[in-house]
């Protein structure tokens, strides 16, 4: 699951954005306080046992008769619950026939020892849970201490700081990035601090700050247009620093076995804007001022069309790329004073065979981070055994996988689309399982399988497996969703990330330990991905 939800071990997914990921979780729907099977704070709350029902492609959950004992796996022990008045609470008690009560309020238990229950948050003065399991004649009782939101802990920090409003020329350059190259690494930009990511720049860009505050820096793209980037990459030039001149000149297009760049010289490193249209693509450079009198064309070659161009605005351009097949993938560069637009080739697929000779990235989603079921399952191992079932389909069908992780330890975030790239990979997939946030209530929520995506070379791919999942798994469908998350962010190939089933859910948790539901997930995405490759073949 690429966002902070809750998670047991959820470090940095500051990261699936901050180049890592967002904060925000999945849509899923908001519970009416009617809704609600719990109390608020003050009010008695009704003794309700809310069922969810088994999906019926899903095995039923066996028996487990272990040992009495109570273990909470989500709130963790001392975690604040970011919910205005309740929230669920999951773990295991190691018994099926056991009965259990939190705070009084009777819960389900399942076969195999889990439960799953949404419950009032305890008062802020006395912010523990108090369970109660008993099997027979034994009882066991445990007490999990947590942290309640209150307008303490939520107060704004009210002290005024002035923001610098001093200008001065900056160049943006982002120190963790040092070590990977000039195609990988990029400077995000965001509309408003801490908001989403939208904009990326080169390295070495040169531009504006005219503001300052609270920790991020206001660039001055051009005359229409303010970015937001953290002050980290902003880096003064000092006094005697002067405007780049970015002025845009002759064009060529160059043409090369897997792609076309077309090439224009500016001078300077420019912000820019790439977005990819039916059999187009757009390409905005600010602050530059287009002076293209002459694009040269390879003779036998038609990628790349025609290019025309337009000034926008007296210091923004743009050139709009005609292509003779939808976009597939592009890299932004920058040469020695040239500005490089590298447009990806579509692969010639064969219809009879459509995943033969395909380059496939697989992605098993974490560590670090990640989720955690009731009876302790770990998303990043669940996933590992669905990668691994996935590159077994997909190499008997002839594709050649590239696995970012292939045993259990730690992959950096960043580093997994950057593996997929100097593969050469033709479509990027990352697998992961899903959860809820805070105060969203699991027995009226929509949960079941969701493909995310960001770039629009990517939609027909995400399409596709989402397609390929449902069929397969048999859970409710929640659709293809756009969302800007670091691994999906990446541009040379389509990336998606599918949420295959909410390990958080007992049944789906417990489907997810059997062979039969991980070769499920994994035949539902090499399905979705014959079956998007087929469509690369053109017609029959």
């Amino acid at each position: 699951m690429p966002r902070s939800v809750p998670r047991l071990a959820l470090a940095a997914v500051a990261a699936i954005a901050a180049c890592t990921r967002p904060a925000t979780p999945t849509t899923v729907p908001t519970p009416h306080a009617a809704d609600s099977t719990a109390r608020s704070p003050g009010r008695a709350h009704p003794a309700v046992r809310p069922v969810r029902a088994r999906p019926p492609g899903l095995p039923p959950i066996p028996v487990v008769a272990g040992s009495l004992a109570v273990h909470v796996v989500y709130p963790a022990s001392d975690h604040l619950i970011t919910s205005a008045d309740s929230t669920f609470v999951l773990g295991s008690v190691g018994n099926g026939q056991a009965t259990l009560a939190i705070d009084g309020q009777p819960v389900r238990v399942y076969p195999n020892g889990a439960f799953m229950a949404f419950v009032a948050n305890p008062p802020a003065d006395h912010p523990e849970y108090e369970l109660v399991a008993a099997l027979g004649a034994d009882t066991v009782r445990a007490t999990h201490t947590v942290r309640v939101r209150t307008p303490e802990t939520t107060a704004v920090d009210t002290t005024h700081v002035e923001p610098d409003t001093t200008g001065e020329w900056v160049r943006l350059d982002d120190p963790a990035a040092d070590q990977l190259p000039d195609t990988d690494a990029t400077i995000v930009g965001r509309p408003r601090p801490g908001e989403t990511y939208h904009w990326f720049f080169l390295p070495g860009t040169v531009i504006w700050r005219d503001l300052s505050d609270g920790g991020y820096t206001r660039l001055r793209v051009d005359s229409a247009l303010h970015v937001w980037v953290p002050d980290s990459v902003a880096h003064p030039l000092g006094a005697d620093a002067r405007a780049p001149w970015r002025v845009a000149g002759n064009g060529d297009v160059r043409s090369a076995p897997g792609w076309e760049d077309f090439v224009l010289p500016v001078g300077s490193r420019p912000a820019y804007f790439v977005e990819e249209r039916d059999r187009a693509i757009d390409l905005t450079l600010y602050d530059t001022r287009g002076n293209t009198d002459i694009i040269r064309y390879p003779t036998d070659d038609s990628l790349i069309r025609r290019v025309e161009w337009e000034q926008v605005a007296n210091d923004r351009v743009r050139y709009t790329l005609h292509l003779s097949a939808q976009p597939f993938g592009y890299l932004v560069l920058w040469n020695r004073g040239r500005f490089v637009l590298r447009v990806r080739r579509p692969p010639a697929v064969d219809r009879a065979h459509p995943l033969r000779g395909r380059v496939i990235a697989l992605d098993a989603g974490h560590p670090p981070a990640g989720a955690t079921g009731p009876t302790g399952l770990y998303e990043g191992n669940a996933v590992l055994a669905v990668a691994d079932r996935l590159r077994a389909l997909l190499e008997a069908a002839g594709a050649t996988v590239v696995m970012t992780r292939t045993d259990t330890e730690p992959v950096g975030l960043e580093d997994r689309p950057v593996i997929a790239r100097r593969a050469n990979a033709e479509v990027f997939v990352s697998i992961h399982l899903n959860a809820l946030p805070d105060g969203v209530n699991p027995f009226t929520a929509t949960e079941g399988s969701a493909t995310f995506f960001y770039r629009g070379q990517s939609d027909p791919l995400a399409r596709a497996v989402q397609r390929g999942l449902v069929t397969a798994m048999g859970l409710p469908d929640q659709g293809v969703v756009f969302r800007s998350l670091a691994v999906v962010r990446q541009t040379w190939m389509p990336s998606i990330l599918c949420e295959g089933a909410f390990v958080i859910v007992p049944q789906q948790e417990a489907a997810l330990r059997t062979p039969q539901f991980q070769e499920a997930y994994a035949r539902g995405i090499a399905n979705g991905l014959r079956g998007y490759f087929l469509g690369l073949g053109g017609p029959p």
